[in-house]
């Protein structure tokens, strides 16, 4: 269990005793899921392989999580998502989380200040939403 766990734990208490936020695995389950429904270069999605994605760069990383939260919620309101909501981080985190959308959207920021790379999947992996160390964003449906 890494500290950024336990600070989330910490921080987002009344969620989790809640039920509006769980744990729900390791984030190696989740990722393995997504390597076989989208396709990949090294570690990452290859967004460019994924028809019809949306992507983004933010290379100012003072803007970067204030961009994010903009680019998830755009998407989440052109595309109409809804549903259980996965998150997984690469590397600083090893849990799986799961929630509601507007659970998700409640931690959102503190999930995105996390030096990793940032997964957000809905139901059945159908769609992604990403957000890399460097400021790439992208979202996309298998």
């Amino acid at each position: 269990m890494s500290n950024y766990e336990e600070d989330l734990r910490q921080q987002f208490k009344d969620e989790f005793d809640a039920g509006h936020v769980r744990e729900v695995g390791e984030s190696i389950d989740v990722f393995s899921g997504l390597a076989k429904l989208y396709p990949t270069m090294g570690s990452k999605i290859d967004w460019n392989r994924v028809p019809r994605a949306v992507e983004r760069v933010e290379g100012d990383i003072s803007l970067q999580a204030m961009r994010f939260v903009t680019f998830f919620d755009e998407m989440c309101s052109r595309f109409e998502l809804s549903g259980p909501v996965l998150y997984v981080g690469d590397s600083a985190t090893e849990f799986a989380l799961e929630g509601a959308m507007d659970a998700m959207r409640r931690i959102l920021g503190a999930l995105i200040e996390i030096p990793q790379h940032h997964y957000f999947i809905g139901p059945n992996y159908l769609w992604c939403i990403s957000m890399t160390m460097e400021g790439d964003m992208a979202f996309g449906f298998r």
